[in-house]
């Protein structure tokens, strides 16, 4: 496996090298070519320091090889560690780390583990690790990508040295600009002996630039013969001096044609809106939104006062003027008020035909010259189908509150069977008696108790 792995870092340098040293040719005007020898966007990383925070797994690692880790006590392992950085070549970064943690280590049949059940004291770890970045892109770009190799020790308790080889792995550098890269990487730390423990390890860093180092361009002019001028979309313009040489167009944009920003027809020169696609009629505007409803004009029956699609652009209509809209209006054909949901005031209608409701002496039994009464009562609720009446029962206090109150619930339901009968809904109709709870006059005179015996018809909506 270790041989493999050496024939994988091998291949990947050589290719990384390979892609490096090839010729650049750049044509230039008339008259000369350049070799670039070396090209000019190659940065070399300067030689940086920097740090980071790791995380050190043995037992990810582990469970991955198929390893035993029941008996491990601390798999997961914190730590810091300072670097040093210097590019060899703009793919090809040499760096070399410096890393300090805790941990815990026993020795047990000549290999080393973490022990659950053990609690002694945590003692240091050092780790230094020389390795070579083999990066897919320069330094000039913002995200690079990288594959790392090399070898590396640790030394435990000042006293036991731990090799490890090959450690390979891989991560994502980022450039924040000035010479400060960040990174995140994961790699794998594999043990030369038994006693060295392999594992993962997972760290973010940040380096910076001590200086800054670029690989100078080197350019070889070679004079060759000067090319006939060619004009080949005949616009005026020779080719080599042409933006557009398949295309005719003017000087002032360097031989291509007036541009259209938003690409719908009109000219940026003839485009009242350049940015925003319209229409030859509206100087390369869109359709107007005069009102700003979200309708444009063209199809906007009503361009001058915001409404809905529904109506065409018109605000919902109010057919009796009374301030309701007709999707909110209970009664739009009728005006009224707010509070009624658009239907007309009915309540003080109401209060006065219910004192003209009576009863027979001590009973439920309606009074027949109340029947006009109650008919003119259901006249209005066929007229305003969107109110309920709540039909409310009182007495005064004389008697028995028990069997005043009975009296007064018997009474409702009398009223509301009435309205019943009359093809109202029942749906609309709640009967409810009150008995003595709630008088609108004193019971100690006549007068009061006979104000006290009544009943009341609330309109509800």
């Amino acid at each position: 496996m270790k041989q493999t792995m050496l024939l994988l870092v091998t291949g990947m340098l050589f290719l990384t090298v390979s892609a490096q040293t090839k010729e650049v040719k750049k044509p230039v005007t008339a008259g000369t070519t350049k070799k670039v020898v070396k090209d000019s966007t190659r940065v070399v990383k300067p030689a940086s320091l920097g740090g980071s925070l790791f995380i050190k797994s043995y037992k990810s690692y582990a469970s991955l090889a198929g390893l035993n880790t029941d008996d491990w006590q601390y798999p997961t392992i914190p730590g810091i560690n300072f670097k040093f950085i210097t590019g060899l070549t703009p793919h090809i970064d040499f760096v070399s780390t410096l890393g300090g943690s805790l941990s815990e280590y026993k020795k047990s049949n000549a290999s080393f583990y973490f022990e659950k059940n053990n609690r002694s004291t945590l003692k240091p770890m050092v780790d230094l690790d020389v390795l070579f970045s083999f990066k897919f892109n320069t330094d000039k770009k913002r995200l690079v990508p990288y594959f790392k190799a090399g070898l590396g020790g640790s030394v435990y308790n000042l006293n036991l040295v731990l090799p490890y080889g090959p450690i390979l792995g891989g991560g994502l550098q980022l450039n924040a600009g000035k010479g400060l890269f960040f990174y995140s990487q994961l790699i794998a730390r594999n043990g030369v002996e038994d006693k060295a423990k392999p594992n993962f390890d997972y760290s973010i860093g940040v380096t910076w630039a001590l200086k800054k180092k670029e690989i100078k361009k080197i350019e070889a002019p070679i004079p060759i013969e000067a090319p006939i001028a060619l004009d080949k979309d005949n616009d005026g313009i020779v080719d080599s001096l042409d933006k557009c040489p398949s295309v005719a167009g003017i000087k002032k944009y360097l031989g291509c044609p007036i541009p259209d920003t938003d690409n719908d027809g009109v000219n940026d020169e003839e485009d009242s809106c350049k940015n925003v696609a319209g229409l030859i009629r509206y100087h390369g505007c869109p359709i107007p939104d005069t009102d700003k409803d979200g309708l444009n004009d063209e199809d906007d029956s009503c361009k001058l006062v915001a409404g809905t699609l529904k109506y065409h652009g018109c605000p919902i209509p109010d057919t009796d003027k009374d301030g309701v809209n007709d999707e909110e209006d209970a009664c739009p054909n009728e005006a009224g008020i707010p509070s009624n949901k658009g239907c007309p005031e009915i309540q003080a209608k109401m209060n006065e035909l219910a004192k003209s409701v009576y009863f027979s002496a001590g009973s439920s039994v309606i009074s027949p010259k109340s029947f006009p009464i109650l008919e003119e009562v259901a006249a209005i609720m066929q007229r305003y189908p969107k109110f309920r009446v709540e039909i409310e029962g009182h007495t005064d206090n004389v008697g028995n509150p028990i069997i005043n109150k009975k009296m007064s619930q018997k009474r409702a339901d009398a009223l509301k069977a009435f309205f019943l009968s009359k093809g109202i809904d029942a749906n609309r109709l709640y009967a409810i008696g009150y008995g003595l709870e709630k008088p609108v006059s004193t019971n100690k005179t006549p007068a009061g108790r006979a104000l006290n015996r009544r009943v009341e018809l609330k309109a509800k909506y």
